[in-house]
């Protein structure tokens, strides 16, 4: 069934493109993914506005004017693997892998990855997404796997994901204090000395990442 896709489209052309957001390839693959299709049924009529709407268990999808400003600053290529820590409803592992190679998408959260999948099972799609119900915390050492991470939550400790990227790698992470209202998203790049730089691309409100609890 086609899905109709002008309210998408009209808010990448009116509103993301007035964020200096203007990677053709971003913007084009914006307005290419119904975002409808990846919104819970309640919000459906809400799935163009710039909100974060909820996915359930106090979860929310990111806003699209954060999402277009990450796609742009880490500037995927098409021969890179990418790793998305928090699959949400799919939406953003579903842009990524039309800029990259291979995607592994992964959630604590089972429920989440079963409605990813799902909505991901699209023709437009280059079904190149690996969706995974895992615990970042318990598999860190898979980082260094990928040439780009990110994480869709937010951590109090930069180090927790660069101590593991590897050298020539990048990553988009939201830092602040669990209890912070709002957190910022940094573009991460781990040079070759495996030093750091970091560059400031937006605020907004975001979960923290979830960790399982041992009994």
């Amino acid at each position: 069934m086609k899905v109709d896709n002008t309210d998408t489209i009209n808010m990448v052309e009116n509103h993301i493109r007035s964020l200096n957001v203007i990677d053709n390839n971003v913007l084009n693959i914006l307005k290419l993914i119904p975002r409808k299709l990846f919104t819970p049924e309640a919000y459906k009529n809400f799935s163009h506005v710039d909100i974060n709407i909820p996915i359930g268990d106090n979860q929310h999808m990111l806003m699209p004017s954060i999402e277009a400003k990450m796609l742009q600053a880490l500037n995927i290529q098409l021969n890179e693997n990418i790793l998305v820590v928090g699959s949400g409803t799919g939406y953003l592992s579903s842009c990524v892998s039309l800029l990259g190679n291979k995607v592994h998408s992964i959630d604590i959260d089972n429920n989440l990855v079963t409605i990813s999948k799902k909505n991901s099972n699209q023709d437009f799609l280059k079904g190149n997404i690996l969706y995974e119900n895992l615990d970042l915390m318990n598999n860190l050492s898979i980082i260094k796997k990928y040439s780009v991470v990110i994480l869709t939550s937010s951590v109090d400790d930069l180090s927790l994901i660069t101590d593991h990227m590897d050298n020539q790698s990048r990553a988009f992470i939201f830092f602040g204090k669990k209890i912070a209202p709002v957190k910022t998203g940094f573009l991460i790049k781990k040079l070759k000395t495996s030093s750091l730089s970091k560059e400031y691309i937006a605020e907004t409100s975001v979960s923290h990442l979830i960790v399982e609890k041992n009994d």
